[in-house]
């Protein structure tokens, strides 16, 4: 993604991820879904640049969902969600220096059903001034994708896997063979050792 920061993103602007809400049976304007399934990311920024202020603005930045499987209701997520992006529970949530927002899910893996074609836990990349979302990495079978950090010049990122093969999924990652899975922390570089996501 492009890099955001253009002076176009100010410091001050704030994200939630709402992971995700089987049991919700009303609908309100930051929660547009009954039965959220695939969860949203709503964005804040306080009057005026001022956390200590009692006034804030807010909207919707995106919500999660499958447009594969429900192209035509609120369940196929915002329009800045598609077949090649797709996905649900957003979680771990982190800005770069950059403005990009970095967002790690945790969610359903089961490819099935309100799940088809999601596949595994995932970290995306969202440009915040254009609402473009981009999948970065998915993750192993059965796994949570949580943790992000930068080296200082953002050219090394680490990313964290989380109990790959839970539930007694039949994975082997990292080591494969017959090996016992486990959770690890990837470092990622790009090939020409330039900066992350640009």
């Amino acid at each position: 993604l492009k890099q955001a920061e253009q002076g176009k993103v100010k410091s001050y602007v704030q994200d939630i991820a709402l992971t995700n809400n089987t049991k919700r049976t009303e609908v309100s304007e930051s929660n547009p879904r009954a039965n959220n399934i695939y969860g949203h990311i709503l964005r804040w920024s306080p009057k005026g640049g001022n956390h200590a202020d009692s006034g804030f603005k807010w909207d919707i930045f995106l919500l999660a969902g499958n447009p594969l499987k429900y192209p035509n209701d609120l369940r196929k997520g915002t329009s800045n969600i598609n077949v090649e992006n797709m996905f649900n529970s957003p979680d771990g949530l982190k800005f770069d220096k950059f403005g990009r927002l970095w967002i790690q899910t945790d969610g359903k893996y089961s490819n099935k059903g309100d799940y088809e074609g999601m596949g595994n836990n995932q970290m995306l990349c969202a440009n915040p001034i254009t609402g473009e979302v981009r999948r970065f990495l998915t993750g192993p079978i059965a796994c949570e994708i949580t943790g992000i950090a930068f080296n200082e010049d953002y050219t090394t990122m680490f990313v964290g896997i989380q109990h790959p093969g839970e539930n007694l999924a039949n994975s082997h990652y990292p080591n494969g063979g017959n090996s016992t899975p486990r959770s690890t922390i990837v470092q990622i570089r790009k090939k020409d050792g330039g900066v992350i996501g640009s």
